[in-house]
């Protein structure tokens, strides 16, 4: 079954460590079947040094956010997004979601057409305009850490300052402000049934962070 419905939750759902995350990472390659080759391409490109956030947990820790609000485990397609949405990632690029796409038709075989527009959709959540509820839980998984305990979520932005090393302070604050803001400013961050879950904790986070950020400016 690959359609939209599935299991509702009515509490948050727990933080998951990295430790975690990365077990989920493993389930993840086993579901999503892939040539040897491919397998251990996906493994070296998630270890890359230049990694602190968007590596090999991360992805895992939406596979198993997937499966704990109802998501099908069997649905193939839906574990290749997760597991190449962020194959390709440099911290500086504008295309790291058209490369995963074209990383992923040059590995895997067969039609993966809904997979590679699924993985384009997530260099801009908000801007997705299509109906597909697919893509929309994909663009949703991918913003449950927005929801995160504050420490974890604190450290989440700590891991991702450190992808960004090459940025001056200054420049790193301007254009976290300018993200988390546009972030805020949305109607709606979930778009699918994980908004009960999510959003509100998600937006205490971004409101406290972005008094943060205004404080330090």
């Amino acid at each position: 079954m690959t359609g939209c419905t599935g299991q509702a939750e009515a509490a948050r759902a727990l933080a998951f460590d990295r430790e975690q995350g990365r077990a989920g990472f493993g389930a993840l390659l086993a579901r999503a079947d892939l040539p040897a080759a491919a397998a251990t391409e996906l493994r070296r490109r998630y270890e890359e040094p230049h990694r602190a956030y968007h590596d090999a947990s991360h992805v895992g820790l939406l596979w198993l956010r997937h499966l704990m609000h109802g998501g099908d485990p069997g649905d193939r397609d839906m574990a290749l997004a997760i597991l190449f949405h962020d194959a390709v990632y440099d911290p500086l690029a504008k295309d790291n979601e058209a490369r995963s796409a074209a990383l992923l038709a040059a590995l895997v075989p067969g039609d993966t057409g809904w997979v590679q527009e699924a993985i384009r959709a997530t260099a801009d959540h908000l801007a997705y305009a299509g109906s597909d509820c697919r893509v929309l839980r994909l663009l949703d998984l991918d913003l449950t850490p927005l929801a995160e305990a504050p420490e974890v979520f604190a450290r989440n932005t700590a891991l991702l300052r450190r992808e960004y090393a090459a940025v001056s302070e200054t420049a790193w604050r301007a254009g976290r402000r300018q993200v988390l803001a546009r972030f805020a400013a949305a109607e709606r961050l979930f778009r699918t049934r994980l908004s009960a879950i999510y959003e509100a904790e998600a937006r205490a986070n971004l409101k406290a962070e972005l008094a943060a950020l205004s404080v330090a400016a």
